[in-house]
């Protein structure tokens, strides 16, 4: 009787059917010039579907929208999102997939050390930032005065390595994803401090069997382990 209940439960766990959702987000979620939904999270997340033998087609949705949805209905997932102690026990987790700290970034030959927060405030810096980013008002926030806005955040990027501003404030992967895209070689920026560190993750609706979580979960340590999850990152990265 023990064998037959058991055999029900996961026969009914491998007919749950979720829909998954993501935002507009690179390189970590977006839709690319061939309108495919593409990015290091969603990468991870078809791999290890992949791996699961299962077939869920990805949705890229206002976050908003997507956010409502996974609080209220069960066997939803939505990624990236950042993992927080407000969001602890809102969701199940799988990850982390990536890192979404922010970082001042400088040039890799610059003498610039920063062991804190006060230390960037020093008028021989000038920051780079993005017009009205969450970043830059968290430095206003803070009372940071050598802010100089630019409305494209890639510009940023150039002005830092031209040597027109000493610091750029940026997500870590996302910088290494401009210098990519602009076909600036990475190793001519580095991190000099870190402002905020967080991780980015898949979240399933708080209903999702642990059973699933668990599957999921493994399949994505087996990836790091494999060197499949390096690749991942290095295709969107290096």
């Amino acid at each position: 009787m023990f064998k037959v209940v058991v055999l029900s439960f996961i026969f009914c766990v491998n007919l749950l059917s979720f829909d998954i959702m993501t935002e507009n987000l690179p390189p970590f979620n977006f839709i690319n010039d061939k309108n495919e939904v593409v990015g290091i999270s969603v990468d991870i997340a078809e791999e290890i579907m992949k791996n699961n033998k299962d077939v869920y087609p990805i949705k890229v949705m206002p976050w908003s929208r997507a956010y409502k949805e996974i609080i209220n209905k069960p066997n939803k997932v939505l990624f990236s999102m950042t993992r927080t102690p407000q969001r602890e026990y809102m969701f199940k987790w799988v990850g982390p997939v990536s890192s979404s700290s922010w970082v001042f970034y400088a040039k890799s030959d610059a003498n610039i050390v920063i062991n804190s927060l006060e230390d960037a405030k020093n008028d021989k810096y000038k920051i780079g930032t993005y017009f009205d980013d969450v970043k830059e008002g968290y430095l206003k926030d803070n009372e940071f005065y050598n802010l100089y806005s630019v409305p494209n955040d890639a510009l940023n990027l150039k002005k830092l390595i031209k040597g027109r501003i000493n610091l750029w404030v940026e997500g870590e992967v996302q910088g290494l994803y401009t210098a990519k895209q602009l076909k600036i070689d990475s190793s001519k920026i580095k991190k000099v401090f870190t402002i905020k560190d967080a991780q980015l993750y898949i979240a399933f609706s708080r209903t999702t069997p642990n059973s699933v979580i668990n599957q999921w979960q493994e399949k994505l340590d087996m990836m790091k382990k494999d060197g499949r999850y390096q690749a991942i990152m290095d295709k969107y990265l290096k």
